[in-house]
């Protein structure tokens, strides 16, 4: 996306100025036709974002505290422009000037909806399907209040996921250095030993001699093919089919791909209890859920959809997707058979949600000594063996 400086005018009031984003100058010029005025002056100022490999986003929590605070200043009454000039002062820089553009397009006679669906790097498709029902109903704060409960319910689970991976993968790496440790700095020293006494070490003492001194001879090659591949890997993480080919492969595995069901069937379950509780229409819930699931999950939500809109039941199209357990579906059907769809998606998506938070303290505990024991028998079994090769030479010399 651009940002363009524009005046514009229009036949009832006086001219405009600010700044504006678009794909290009042509689009920004047809949003001006759109909106009923004529542009004076259009000037390109540079990318609200950066462009290529290295692109900087606005922190979702503070997304989330924006929402929250403009929810608490809509509640006293106060004018959609004045809020957001109001909850858009303390933020960070960056979201600070997303907010300013916000304001500027509802002032140049955008609505909310349109303002909020050229900015959609920063507010998501659900908060942009609630708000158009909320500028028919008026409830923009309870709106917003929602959405803001929603991320914040997220983000407390993803940073729980998240902090269950982090804790093996950091005793992984740990593992990982401490033996290149042994390997390039420890192991040499013996290796002088056994090559002054001239005797010959057994086999199992020979090899691991052999790879420390592979690897002490390769080390800048070995550095530099790392470098290479880590920056290969994220060049490939950016591609979406790629992408999806790993994920699809780490989700094949079995506790992975357990915990991974929940993860998202929690999300979809919350998601779609806030769509409905906020007005919005089934069909067009399932449009803006099918972007949590990446292309293969749009694909899916596109045909349960399709489903949907020509009359089918919701827990029908869902369990053909087979992308949520049976539990979940006979969940979703009893919400449908009651017309509490609402809350009973709800009450769905706290349970799984409580059951993926066990189920993480569980992995977690076996993880963690697992790792740990791992580490251990790595780092002895190495010390013993050289040991008990130096104790033979020094027995057969005396």
């Amino acid at each position: 996306m651009m940002r363009f400086r524009y005046t514009a005018a229009s036949l009832e009031g006086p001219s405009l100025t600010g700044e504006i984003e678009a794909i290009d100058e042509a689009a920004a010029a047809a949003d001006f036709g759109r909106r009923g005025l004529m542009l004076v002056s259009l000037t390109k100022i540079g990318s609200d974002r950066a462009s290529g490999f290295f692109t900087f986003s606005i922190d979702p929590q503070a997304v989330t505290s924006f929402l929250r605070e403009l929810a608490l200043v809509l509640r006293s009454s106060l004018p959609l422009d004045e809020a957001l000039d109001v909850a858009g002062r303390d933020v960070a820089p960056r979201l600070s000037r997303t907010v300013m553009l916000l304001r500027q397009d509802i002032l140049g006679g955008a609505s909310l909806v349109q303002a909020l669906e050229r900015r959609q790097d920063v507010f998501p498709p659900e908060l942009v399907a609630m708000a158009r029902v909320a500028e028919v109903t008026g409830d923009l704060d309870g709106m917003f209040a929602a959405v803001a409960t929603e991320r914040e319910r997220a983000q407390r689970l993803r940073e729980k996921l998240q902090g269950a991976l982090r804790y093996p993968a950091f005793l992984i790496g740990a593992a990982i250095m401490v033996l290149f440790f042994f390997l390039l700095h420890v192991i040499p020293q013996f290796a002088g030993l056994f090559n002054d006494t001239g005797s010959k070490p057994g086999s199992l003492v020979s090899m691991m001699l052999s790879v420390s001194g592979w690897l002490v001879a390769n080390q800048e090659r070995l550095a530099m093919g790392a470098v290479m591949a880590l920056a290969g890997g994220l060049l490939i993480w950016r591609i979406p089919a790629a992408r999806s080919g790993i994920i699809r492969g780490a989700l094949s595995l079995p506790v992975v791909g357990e915990i991974s069901m929940m993860w998202q069937t929690t999300r979809f379950l919350s998601n779609l209890a806030v769509l409905i509780g906020q007005g919005v229409p089934l069909t067009e819930a399932l449009s803006v859920l099918g972007a949590l699931f990446g292309v293969d999950g749009q694909v899916a939500f596109a045909t349960a959809h399709d489903q949907v809109r020509r009359g089918g039941r919701l827990h029908e199209a869902l369990s053909a997707t087979g992308l949520f357990p049976p539990v979940a579906m006979r969940m979703v059907r009893v919400g449908e058979e009651t017309g509490e769809l609402a809350k009973i998606a709800a009450e769905a998506a706290a349970l799984y949600g409580h059951k993926l938070e066990k189920r993480l303290d569980q992995v977690t505990a076996v993880i963690g000594p697992a790792a740990i024991l791992s580490i251990a028998v790595l780092v002895g079994g190495l010390m013993v063996t050289i040991m008990t090769a130096l104790i033979s030479v020094n027995e057969t010399i005396q």
